[in-house]
């Protein structure tokens, strides 16, 4: 898989994302349920565009800020990890947001600001 195809993965995996955000809560916030949302859906698509394992790497090391305050890391980790599974095994958008939202509603996701 080529750089140019992994970017643009990224790129409308992120926007995806977001719009699917806005449209359950009507914001992206930090460290609340829609930001856990966010990270969940967001790796569910990209598990489910790049594989799992690129999917990973990339999650990863877009956590690995050391400005990014324990606490925070640790969230978005764990709901990264969440959503990947969710991605490796297959579905459309549709679905991989429904599975995200499932595991946000039955306390599986990880969230500090309640």
């Amino acid at each position: 898989m080529s750089l140019v195809v992994i970017a643009l993965s990224i790129k409308r995996s992120k926007e995806k994302a977001f719009e699917e955000t806005i449209k359950y809560f009507g914001i992206n916030g930090r460290n609340d349920k829609s930001d856990a949302f966010h990270h969940c859906f967001w790796s569910a698509i990209l598990a489910q565009e790049l594989g799992y394992h690129n999917a990973l790497q990339f999650t990863n090391a877009h956590e690995s800020d050391p400005r990014n305050p324990s606490e925070e890391k640790a969230m978005d980790l764990h709901n990264n990890s969440i959503g990947l599974s969710i991605g490796r095994n297959g579905g459309n958008n549709n679905y991989l947001s429904g599975r995200c939202m499932a595991t946000l509603l039955n306390g599986q996701l990880k969230v500090i600001n309640k």
